[in-house]
């Protein structure tokens, strides 16, 4: 076989490497950027802002008691004390997430990033929101009442065979019934009907449209297989939440013991139920996204920043449930 002719090769860099590696790369005209991560959460419980501080108090009344009053009696003499307590929400701290673009980087793109690591930055943090306030609803589940009458978290664990787990109809029928017993302890509780909201893994979301009482049209049909969505059951407003149970860092918190996932409930952890007024965040800087510049490295600064704290208020309103 007779030996190939030199030829030149001007992709090559500086003679080695492959024939194409410096050759010019045509833009295609389309970014690739990560999917949009859309705040779930924040948006169904309590948020106060406040202008300065460091905690916000809020007041928790017991209730009233009802008794015969014999004649002649005295009501001084017969009249219980209404009971009292508080929850106090504490700020964490500065959560913080920038880059740093540096100018001839961003001159050898074909693109100018910083919009698009503006927007990354925001999502970042306001899902980090959303995480720590289900990682404080699954810890108020394991909470006793705040006040005697009130009534205390909730906890359901279901067991399936081994067979039985994963997204299979099983799973979906567990759900039902694990809602089902959160409905009624919300009603005995006095949870109000209105702004009941669970947030359900996918595995479990999917799982429901696996389940025949899900999509028989005889039992109301909340679903079917055609678009997959379900917007409400048995009065909660149904929400998807991708990584539920991933919880938040606690390292560098001004104050508390931050936001992680109960360790016992995120094995298994199908869905989360709860009440708008169950949980709450305290605003003391609101989401903002700071652009500077750096001029002793050439580079352009972008600071996503809030200042909040979240923590549980009504453990008789949030329940969790666990498939195993």
């Amino acid at each position: 076989m007779a030996t190939l002719t030199n030829f030149q090769q001007p992709g090559k860099n500086n003679g080695t490497g492959t024939n194409l590696d410096s050759l010019l790369k045509v833009f295609g005209g389309e970014v690739l950027t990560a999917f949009n991560r859309q705040t779930l959460v924040m948006p169904n419980h309590i948020v106060k802002t406040i202008e300065s501080g460091k905690s916000a108090q809020f007041p928790v009344s017991g209730r009233a008691e009802a008794r015969y009053l014999q004649p002649g009696a005295n009501l001084d003499d017969t009249r219980t004390e209404m009971k009292h307590n508080e929850k106090l929400i504490n700020i964490d701290g500065l959560l913080v997430s920038d880059v740093l673009i540096t100018d001839i980087f961003n001159a050898l793109s074909h693109v100018d990033w910083r919009q698009e690591y503006s927007k990354q930055l925001g999502e970042t943090l306001a899902q980090n929101a959303d995480l720590a306030v289900l990682a404080e609803m699954a810890k108020l589940a394991k909470s006793p009442e705040t006040l005697p009458g009130l009534g205390g978290g909730t906890v359901i664990n279901k067991t399936l065979t081994p067979s039985s787990t994963g997204i299979t109809e099983a799973v979906g029928d567990a759900v039902i019934q694990g809602l089902l017993e959160v409905r009624a302890k919300f009603t005995k509780n006095y949870v109000p009907m209105d702004e009941r909201f669970v947030y359900i893994t996918p595995e479990a979301y999917n799982a429901l449209l696996a389940s025949k009482v899900a999509i028989d049209r005889d039992y109301g049909a909340i679903a079917t297989i055609v678009d997959g969505n379900i917007d409400k059951l048995l009065g909660f407003k149904v929400i998807e939440v991708p990584n539920m149970t991933t919880g938040t860092t606690a390292n560098g918190v001004l104050q508390g013991t931050g936001h992680t996932f109960p360790s016992d409930l995120a094995t298994g952890c199908a869905f989360i139920a709860g009440h708008r007024s169950c949980v709450g965040t305290l605003k003391l800087k609101d989401l903002q996204i700071e652009h500077g510049r750096r001029m002793e490295y050439q580079a352009d600064h972008i600071v996503a920043k809030y200042a909040m704290g979240h923590g549980g208020l009504r453990p008789e309103a949030v329940a969790v449930c666990t498939i195993k």
